[in-house]
């Protein structure tokens, strides 16, 4: 027999429920609208009174499988190297992993990265990270042009990052970062943070977005007597897996502080549960035209990556047009 009594009091509990979802979901839909309207107008009015940024070896992506994409990966998670790109995005990466990456840059500057990440018992996943360029040795002359020797220059910053998820859909993360870098007798340091939120939207199927403000912070230390800004960037991004095709795409909008807008488009093709095919394009191409030969393909990448048992083998390959390529090469594992 229905108790007519229990099932109008259920029927109050699930209202309530359903209208609390409802406002939770209003919330967070407030939070991302707020958010990208800071992500369109702050940076602009901010841009114009701070003038050109230093410690530009911060814009340079970290890993090869986010780069063949052409670093259009502010809303995938699950990866280590979303450490750099939204730290919102380690929220859901399962047990230990460890991860290098070589880059062979443009005139043979040489740069790394590498990263570990574990879980923390109630309280999510934690990730540190170490990025360094080494600029080698270069030509040191006085003010009419006469030899005087070498010097040699580099950077590096540190970077601790946490992140949890909230619930199913919603995962938040940031991450502090030291700055260093020295050319020749002189040296310049800087603290940093980001801030990201990837979010699962459970109305429309498989879609997910990511917002994330990055190196936000101050220099300590200037080279000479100014202090440099740090590049200070604003990203909103989503990604999508097509219904009948095996590729997953994702798109991404920056806004540096001292920039225009750059958009970054880039897909990746599961061929198999081991093989994986990738590619991308950067809007910032178009700056990087000189006038020479393989003008066509500036901001273009592409790379592949291979998964065996525990180990993950990826590259990339990035054109900066006639001026050269950009060589990345990750190996991770899984503990």
């Amino acid at each position: 027999m229905i108790n007519v009594k229990q099932l109008k009091h259920g029927g109050v509990k699930l209202l309530k429920l359903y209208q609390l979802g409802v406002s939770m979901y209003k919330r967070i839909i407030i939070s991302f609208l707020l958010l990208l309207m800071i992500f369109f107008v702050l940076p602009v009015n901010a841009g114009e009174s701070s003038g050109e940024a230093g410690y530009q070896f911060l814009r340079t992506y970290s890993g090869a499988r986010p780069s063949a994409m052409a670093g259009a990966f502010i809303s995938f998670s699950g990866d280590i190297h979303s450490v750099y790109f939204n730290p919102a995005g380690l929220a859901e990466m399962n047990g230990r992993v460890a991860s290098a990456t070589y880059l062979n840059h443009i005139l043979d500057f040489q740069s790394g990265f590498i990263a570990y990440a574990m879980p923390l018992k109630n309280l999510g996943n934690m990730a540190v990270s170490l990025n360094y360029m080494n600029y080698g040795e270069l030509d040191e002359t006085d003010s009419q042009g006469n030899e005087l020797g070498t010097f040699s220059a580099g950077s590096f910053y540190l970077t601790s990052a946490l992140s949890r998820k909230l619930n199913d859909n919603l995962m938040v993360g940031g991450s502090v970062k030291f700055i260093h870098s020295s050319i020749a007798t002189y040296n310049s340091s800087a603290v940093a943070m980001d801030l990201g939120l990837i979010y699962h939207v459970p109305f429309i199927e498989d879609f997910t977005v990511g917002l994330g403000v990055f190196n936000l912070g101050t220099a300590l230390s200037a080279f000479v007597d100014t202090k440099d800004p740090l590049p200070l960037n604003f990203v909103f991004g989503f990604s999508k897996p097509l219904e009948h095709l095996p590729l997953e795409y994702c798109v991404s909008i920056n806004k540096y502080i001292d920039d225009d807008v750059q958009v970054n488009v880039g897909g990746e093709f599961t061929i198999s549960k081991e093989i994986y095919l990738r590619l991308g394009y950067n809007s910032l191409g178009r700056n990087q035209k000189i006038g020479g030969g393989g003008d066509q393909f500036a901001g273009v990448s592409a790379g592949f990556g291979f998964e065996w048992q525990k180990y993950y083998l990826d590259y990339s390959l990035s054109s900066y047009g006639a001026i050269g390529y950009l060589n990345r090469l990750s190996f991770s594992y899984k503990f």
